[in-house]
């Protein structure tokens, strides 16, 4: 049955591939957003489920990477493929937080609530910001999902400040899907050279349930040439 339905999903995909660009841009924004529906609707309301939803990011910005709060204090902080959630209202300690998705203001939306950080709605692949202008960049699950993985690591490298650091969770091996239409494995890190350095980079497996975040909490173990999820700690020695 689990193989008839990954054959079904394989199909599917393929046809999507082939749909016009705009077309696959419409449903690829349908998805995303239905998705989010799906994280928000039980938390628009309710402040302590959505703080328990927030719990998790401070744990993967600081402890994951081998970082505490102190790390990001006065510093300009960006989150590439940001979500709708807050995922740097933890880091009031920093000079500036900022959440870039071509999404964020239907993002907004949907979460509903005040929040400290600021949110920006432009492609990661062409991001309104100066050169060198952030000390740190994440993206933590979603650089398999933008348009363009080249282009979005040539900005991230843009927008890093010399000595800054890129702290990268991606999930790798998997077939392309309408939301993550690319195929990425570990030598995604080294599109990163030769401007940045790896101070750590960690591979883990995919539970059942495609939790990455639990996954990664879990510590799942990785099969080589399975699906799985990559996580570097890089820095901008150039």
């Amino acid at each position: 049955m689990l193989q008839a339905k990954a054959s079904a999903k394989k199909v599917f995909n393929a046809a999507l591939s082939v749909l016009p660009a705009g077309a696959r841009s419409r449903f690829k924004r349908y998805h995303e957003l239905r998705y989010w529906r799906g994280v928000t609707r039980p938390i628009r309301d309710d402040r302590a489920k959505l703080e328990h939803e927030r719990s998790h990011y401070e744990q993967f910005f600081t402890g994951f990477f081998a970082l505490t709060p102190a790390d990001y204090a006065g510093k300009k902080v960006l989150d590439v493929g940001c979500g709708p959630c807050g995922s740097l209202e933890w880091a009031t300690m920093a000079a500036e937080r900022v959440g870039i998705d071509p999404l964020a203001d239907d993002y907004r939306r949907l979460a509903n609530d005040t929040q400290a950080m600021t949110y920006c709605a432009a492609p990661s692949e062409d991001m309104p910001f100066p050169d060198g202008h952030f000390d740190s960049v994440s993206s933590f699950n979603s650089l398999d999902h933008v348009d363009d993985v080249d282009a979005t690591i040539a900005e991230i490298k843009r927008v890093t400040a010399p000595g800054g650091r890129v702290l990268l969770i991606v999930e790798i091996g998997h077939e392309p899907t309408p939301t993550e239409p690319h195929f990425l494995d570990e030598s995604i890190v080294e599109k990163f050279a030769p401007e940045f350095e790896a101070l750590s980079v960690r591979t883990f497996g995919v539970r059942r349930d495609h939790n990455v975040y639990g996954s990664l909490l879990d510590d799942v173990p990785y099969v080589p040439r399975q699906a799985g999820i990559f996580c570097a700690h890089l820095v901008r020695a150039i």
